[in-house]
């Protein structure tokens, strides 16, 4: 992760050499998930809205094309027994913290030079994010990665999955440029991943008795909760199903200008907005 920041940051500052305004802005709005754990595991699914926050950099490089760096913090989550899934009595909730770096294409400009303009754009990059999943039993939650509720560790098995991983991000909106100081815009993003153990639940073929005496009794739970009363026999399954994890962010955001706009705004003189001392 350290090496993926100092890379970050370099491309920024490479970038920065060239840029013809900045920004910086928050953004809020909601998170969800598509999953193992969602009525259908490829798709988007609104069951599961959980809150999410951010803060942004943004240059711009003349009207069509500007860089962002984000931090965004998030929480996904999936519960099988909201979903028809009672069969199978999983459930989940993630904290998420992500650093995306994301390039904007503005598609065109509409409305006054001096006046409002509306700018819808799309956008593409990518990221490093940080997740933990949690599964819920009784009225305490439980780290589930450590456990290994897929035999992880054990002979036959994969070693644990890591926490910290690389996802693409994609997506567009619209911003809306007020005036030489502010922008209002709305967007939606999806994340690419490249895990399936977002949710701890993934397609691998488990055996419940290998789980349970190589990881455990509470791994056993968490890892196949139907079974109540084993016996000595074959209990094999699989969790989940072959797609990865996805999970999307919808945001408004609000951000102030700094430095000069001209090239951004195409002229015009629009240039009252604070930025560094000229000589």
């Amino acid at each position: 992760m350290r090496k993926f920041l100092t890379t970050t940051l370099f491309i920024v500052f490479c970038l920065s050499l060239k840029a013809q305004s900045a920004e910086l802005g928050v953004n809020g709005g909601l998170s969800f998930y598509s999953g193992d754990i969602s009525p259908q595991e490829f798709g988007i699914y609104f069951k599961d809205f959980n809150p999410a926050i951010g803060f942004f950099g943004r240059l711009n490089f003349g009207q069509t094309f500007s860089a962002r760096l984000g931090l965004n913090f998030t929480k996904v989550s999936g519960d099988d027994m909201e979903i028809g899934r009672e069969d199978r009595g999983l459930n989940f909730r993630s904290q998420i913290v992500e650093v995306a770096l994301t390039g904007e294409l503005n598609l065109l400009h509409l409305g006054s030079k001096k006046g409002l303009q509306v700018v819808p754009f799309i956008f593409g990059g990518g990221g490093i994010f940080h997740f933990n999943p949690e599964g819920r039993l009784e009225d305490n939650w439980v780290e589930l990665q450590p456990l290994g509720t897929e035999g992880q560790g054990l002979e036959g098995y994969e070693e644990p999955y890591a926490l910290t991983q690389f996802n693409i991000l994609g997506g567009g909106g619209f911003k809306f440029i007020i005036n030489d100081s502010w922008t209002i815009g709305f967007e939606m993003g999806g994340r690419k991943l490249f895990t399936d153990h977002l949710d701890d639940v993934s397609n691998a073929n488990v055996d419940y008795f290998d789980v349970l005496e190589g990881n455990g009794d509470l791994a056993a739970h968490f890892s196949n909760p139907t079974v109540k009363n084993p016996e000595e026999g074959d209990i094999s399954y699989r969790r989940g199903g072959k797609f990865d994890d996805w999970y999307y962010i919808s945001s408004l955001t609000l951000s102030f200008r700094i430095g000069n706009s001209n090239n951004y705004y195409g002229g015009g003189g629009r240039n009252r907005n604070i930025g560094c001392p000229t000589f």
